[in-house]
């Protein structure tokens, strides 16, 4: 008769859940969440998507069902801040994965990726009416601008960046740059939650002007939508980023989550990102306009620096109190007449 001790029989259970946690790691089917910037649907769910889970179910005989959650990049860092289900975040700019690692989401030693680039530019209504070429001429009288929101938007942001930063660092006087930017901001009327909003609002006949992505802009003309794309001689590039949600992933979503981002890097992913008018972070192309002085944030001193001084300091500060906003529906009847 076999005597089996009570230590003996615990061995025995353990190494089997640790066996069946393993099987079902390296053999179930996986879920992943992706939490991405307004901007980035349609190549993510038309082509990244669905190419990346054939891809990923060809190499490892795995199911994988990828969700997609779209929305202003401000709102979903806040959102996987408090608890939402994300496994990669995709976002427009670094700060607002800043804030997922001050929220303990992310840790302190992951690093995010810029997986594709994208200049700001300055849309308008077609043929250039008011004869806008840079973003000192959105300051111009009479101008009805809309703008996405700095508060949720990654766009507004980045705008604020451009729009300040083309003209400081052209001249090098501070004093300049804020005239600059508060006569573009004086002309403001309308403030969209994120860049799709603000286009969409145009689309439908708001407003003169507003600055956006390069890649916006396209795939608005992709649309057949009457407009004109000014690229200013100064424009920053926007950097946007992707970055797993160390908080949220299991080991089985970690490995998916990992080789994801392994492929929007890789020229499949990245020949995706140039379809949908978004500039390549791995090399460089000759598909796009030429940038005459482009600059980065890192010429501001980089996100930290500048969005405590540009966006909070100054915008949310002095700019923002002052703005006289209109409602949307009152633009749209305008442009109607």
């Amino acid at each position: 008769m076999v005597k089996w001790s009570l230590s003996g029989v615990l061995l025995i259970v353990v190494a089997f859940c640790a066996w069946r946690v393993a099987y079902t790691t390296n053999q179930g089917p996986v879920r992943l969440i992706v939490y991405a910037f307004s901007t980035q649907e349609e190549v993510l769910t038309q082509d990244i998507f669905p190419a990346f889970e054939q891809e990923w179910e060809t190499r490892t005989g795995r199911d994988l069902s990828i969700e997609g959650v779209f929305g202003p990049s401000a709102t979903l860092a806040g959102q996987i801040n408090l608890g939402a289900p994300a496994d990669v975040a995709l976002l427009s700019n670094e700060q607002h994965v800043n804030w997922l690692k001050i929220g303990r989401r992310v840790r302190q030693e992951t690093q995010p990726v810029v997986v594709c680039i994208s200049p700001m530019v300055i849309v308008t209504r077609l043929d250039n009416p008011y004869w806008i070429e840079d973003f000192g001429d959105l300051g111009q009288p009479g101008l009805q601008l809309l703008h996405a929101d700095p508060r949720s938007s990654g766009a507004g942001a980045w705008g604020i960046l451009a729009e300040y930063g083309s003209v400081w660092l052209e001249t090098g006087n501070v004093s300049t740059a804020l005239s600059q930017l508060s006569a573009i901001w004086s002309n403001v009327k309308v403030l969209g939650p994120t860049a799709r909003a603000t286009l969409t609002l145009f689309e439908l006949g708001a407003g003169d002007a507003f600055v956006t992505y390069e890649q916006d802009a396209y795939l608005a003309l992709d649309r057949n939508i009457a407009l004109t794309v000014v690229i200013p001689t100064h424009t920053i590039v926007a950097h946007h980023m992707a970055v797993i949600v160390d908080d949220n992933v299991t080991l089985s979503e970690r490995t998916a989550a990992k080789d994801f981002i392994n492929f929007l890097l890789s020229d499949t992913g990245q020949q995706a990102f140039i379809r949908y008018h978004q500039r390549p972070a791995m090399f460089v192309t000759n598909d796009f306009p030429q940038l005459v002085e482009p600059f980065t944030v890192e010429d501001l001193g980089g996100w930290s620096k500048a969005y405590i001084e540009l966006v909070e300091n100054l915008w949310q500060a002095e700019i923002e109190p002052r703005l006289n906003l209109e409602p949307a529906v009152q633009l749209l009847d305008a442009g109607e007449e």
